[in-house]
């Protein structure tokens, strides 16, 4: 029997990029943060060595579609980021985000103010981890600071930004932090204000009439010259 590296050579209808693929000779790399779809991710071992971090970047979100076209989001938060690089003489490269997964089932809910929660406790099992990284989106879990509610995090969907640093090689295995992108809308810490196009955005009524106050004149004493 042949291999399936050798059949693919032999045959000519097979794509460039599935040939190179059938060939099994693949390079992992684990990444602790990276950018797509206009969100920052980091990995949950990444962030365990930033403790002063400004901002949590590990939960994400993905929709499924079943046969019948009935959509699902599963929650989960990401545990490891690797990149896949077959060898040959194209650069491909696959990335992957390896997450840990709520039940979608007997984990996730919807209160009564139109919020989903997922209670963090119920996770599903298998090897079914992976989802390519251009699939995902971001989320945020905020827990719940009444103690009856602590088995549960509220999700908040982040926003996405429309301009990322690109990193290189070396940004990923750099000590120092990149530029954090904050999920929060920043609040702008300084403005500054024309007053030549605030005056002129000052437009009266001409029905409007202002009618100068007249002072009343007082009695004035003439200082007598001694």
């Amino acid at each position: 029997m042949k291999s399936n590296d050798s059949q693919c050579l032999q045959t000519s209808d097979v794509h460039e990029d599935l040939r190179q693929l059938s060939y099994g000779s693949v390079r992992v790399k684990s990444y602790g943060r990276y950018d797509v779809n206009g969100f920052r991710f980091r990995s949950t071992s990444f962030e365990a060595t930033r403790p002063l971090r400004a901002t949590t970047n590990t939960g994400v979100v993905v929709r499924v579609v079943d046969t019948e076209q009935r959509e699902t989001n599963y929650y989960g938060i990401i545990r490891n980021i690797l990149e896949f690089s077959f060898a040959g003489r194209k650069s491909l490269k696959v990335v992957f985000f390896d997450c840990l997964w709520f039940d979608p089932i007997h984990g996730t809910r919807g209160n009564q103010f139109g919020m989903v929660e997922v209670k963090h406790a119920n996770t599903l099992g298998g090897n079914d981890n992976f989802i390519l990284a251009h699939q995902a989106e971001q989320v945020y879990y905020m827990p719940y600071p009444c103690e009856k509610l602590n088995a549960w995090w509220v999700v908040y969907k982040v926003n996405p930004r429309e301009r990322l640093h690109m990193p290189t090689d070396s940004d990923y295995h750099d000590s120092e932090e990149v530029a954090e992108v904050y999920q929060d809308d920043e609040v702008p810490i300084s403005f500054n204000i024309d007053l030549d196009a605030a005056l002129d955005s000052l437009v009266g009524d001409h029905n409007d009439v202002v009618v100068p106050e007249k002072r009343k004149r007082g009695c004035t004493k003439k200082k007598k010259v001694v």
